[in-house]
């Protein structure tokens, strides 16, 4: 499965804006069986303090590449702002797609559009993680969505209501409301900023309690025990070349996959091995291919997620802010 609808543009963006990859997974990844059986305790699991050390990894990796001739033009604030959306965006897509995985290794049923199931398992998996920077990824995906709607009504994308995939600001309003079903009360701002009517608020917590019932009934049967085998799963770095070079060597010193690889392998009884992996793939996509048991992860995603943010985000009402002085 795709993560989203192919674009017509190319991958020809700045290139100082495609190495942001300073994420680890390892102690990071809450699958969701854990989560919502109440297993807490059979595994050491990761707490919200870890997780928020990846703001820190990403800002130590920011720093590290400051003497890159293709940063230098870009402030240090402005670095970490993108890193940090470009990372979030990518565990969220890393995310959705395992989801893909486990619909498909796990023969899981599915009532309504796969897409939006991974869509819930990533949202709901990064919730239950409960700490300060793994609900602002959370945010951050919304919002790309929201961008990216921008976006293609600028360059004149069509709207392709025929698609496997929702809508752009559809699949951003649905990651608020699961946030603001879990606790309306921490969420409130973003629902208030992203203009989520009042009554849809109120009915997200039904949204929220069946997704969470939902997937903790059809994982259940897949928890793995400590006496069970665990299943083998690679994580595999390709090359890269030219404008994607630093993004493949940043993913391949902080390991952002083996993490994945490793909790996934500890929590799960997969029927089959399967692989983790980061490519050039020659189009902006990740996707999870049944066929081979291969789930992908594009550079030229990330770049793009560059992009978005540069084109649509903070960086573009602050430059704003300064013509007008």
């Amino acid at each position: 499965m795709h993560y989203l609808r192919l674009r017509r543009t190319t991958c020809d963006g700045d290139p100082s804006v495609t190495k942001w990859r300073s994420l680890r997974l390892r102690h990071l990844l809450l699958l969701l069986p854990l989560v919502f059986i109440g297993l807490a305790e059979a595994w050491a699991q990761p707490t919200s303090t870890d997780f928020e050390r990846f703001r820190t990894r990403i800002d130590e990796a920011v720093r590290s590449l400051g003497n890159d001739q293709r940063l230098k033009r870009i402030p240090p604030d402005r670095r970490e702002q993108l890193a940090e959306f470009v990372s979030g965006n990518m565990l969220f897509v890393l995310l959705h797609e395992l989801g893909h995985a486990a619909i498909g290794q796990l023969d899981l049923p599915v009532l309504g559009k796969e897409e939006d199931a991974a869509d819930s398992f990533a949202s709901l998996t990064l919730i239950h993680i409960k700490s300060e920077f793994s609900e602002q990824v959370l945010a951050w995906a919304a919002k790309g969505w929201f961008m990216a709607d921008r976006r293609d009504k600028k360059e004149g994308e069509p709207v392709v209501y025929y698609d496997e995939h929702g809508l752009n600001q559809v699949r951003a309003f649905q990651i608020v409301c699961y946030m603001v079903g879990a606790d309306p009360v921490r969420f409130k701002d973003l629902a208030e900023e992203t203009k989520l009517p009042k009554d849809r608020q109120e009915s997200c917590g039904q949204d929220y309690r069946k997704a969470a019932k939902s997937w903790g009934v059809v994982l259940q049967p897949h928890v793995r025990t400590a006496d069970q085998p665990k299943t083998k799963i690679d994580a595999v770095y390709g090359d890269a070349k030219g404008k994607y070079e630093i993004a493949a060597q940043i993913a391949r010193s902080i390991r952002l996959l083996d993490g994945a690889a490793a909790q996934s392998s500890e929590l799960v009884v997969w029927p089959a091995p399967f692989s983790l992996e980061m490519q050039t793939c020659g189009f902006i996509n990740a996707k999870w291919d049944q066929s081979t048991r291969k789930l992908t992860l594009c550079y030229e995603l990330a770049e793009d997620f560059a992009e978005l943010y540069r084109d649509y985000g903070i960086p573009r009402r602050e430059s704003r802010a300064r013509k007008s002085r």
